[in-house]
């Protein structure tokens, strides 16, 4: 069976690319590439979809083509879209069970008669580290220096997941997303964010991260894993030694999330990566 992973014409939030990449790390090749937010004009061969991401830009055009067979793992819905999507529980209970990233969307869902559970996100699987770099760099994504230390954030680097504008091609969004992951990945001690899709993946790759955005119940799943949140307002110029770090350990609960994954898309006949 082909393979289709996400795209989003719509979105300037890098995440959203990350989270396709997580996707992709594990399967054996990408047949196409799908809108998320059009999925209904999708025309192309009949593909298997993960439907992992936020599902709330375009709830008007939902459901989807009859050519996209969709698995749902790491689904996020916010209430103020699920009246749309309810009126289509029947085309979600076709495909059952929906996994979710939280469990305010399980909740939801539920509450339709349809069977769903906590899957997590998708960006929780990345694979650890080998290595950590000598030499310390706190990268912030998406905070504003002026909210630590003076003596310290000097040497701090500042990083966005905001793209400067729409109309970048697929290609350019994923490549940005693989060399921000690298980046993270080889020169990251330490990260400080506002991006749920930055603290996840830098998390599961092993560096110890701090989430301090917004928080409701599309942010619980940080508390699978262990993932330390900080509300920096109420810290005055925050100091690093102050701020409570842990280091990642949540290898059990990445090996299950991947693990049923990888089945589900077994069974719908996709080609996985060896473990």
């Amino acid at each position: 069976m082909k393979i289709g992973l996400l795209k989003y014409k719509n979105s300037l939030n890098i995440g959203d690319n990350i989270q396709t990449l997580a996707v992709a790390q594990h399967v054996e090749h990408t047949d196409h590439f799908v809108e998320r937010d059009f999925l209904h004009q999708y025309e192309g061969q009949e593909c298997v979809v993960v439907m992992n991401g936020w599902f709330t830009q375009e709830p008007e055009q939902w459901p989807p083509s009859d050519r996209v067979i969709p698995l749902f793992f790491g689904f996020h819905l916010v209430p103020e879209a699920a009246e749309a999507y309810r009126k289509h529980w029947k085309y979600l209970k076709k495909f059952e069970p929906i996994g979710c990233r939280d469990s305010g969307t399980a909740d939801i869902i539920r509450s339709w008669s349809v069977e769903a559970y906590v899957s997590g996100c998708a960006t929780m699987t990345f694979d650890e580290r080998k290595t950590t770099p000598e030499t310390q760099k706190v990268v912030l994504v998406d905070l504003d220096k002026r909210l630590f230390n003076r003596k310290e954030r000097a040497d701090y680097t500042k990083v966005s997941h905001a793209l400067p504008f729409l109309g970048l091609s697929n290609e350019t969004k994923l490549s940005i997303a693989r060399d921000l992951l690298s980046y993270y990945r080889n020169s990251a001690t330490l990260v400080i964010t506002s991006r749920i899709h930055c603290a996840l993946p830098c998390f599961a790759m092993g560096i110890p991260t701090l989430y301090c955005g917004e928080t409701s119940y599309r942010t619980d799943l940080i508390n699978i894993i262990g993932l330390p949140q900080v509300n920096l307002s109420k810290y005055r110029r925050a100091v690093l030694s102050k701020l409570p770090f842990v280091t990642p350990n949540f290898g059990r609960k990445k090996r299950e999330m991947t693990s049923n994954l990888k089945q589900r898309l077994i069974e719908l006949g996709v080609a996985v990566k060896a473990t």
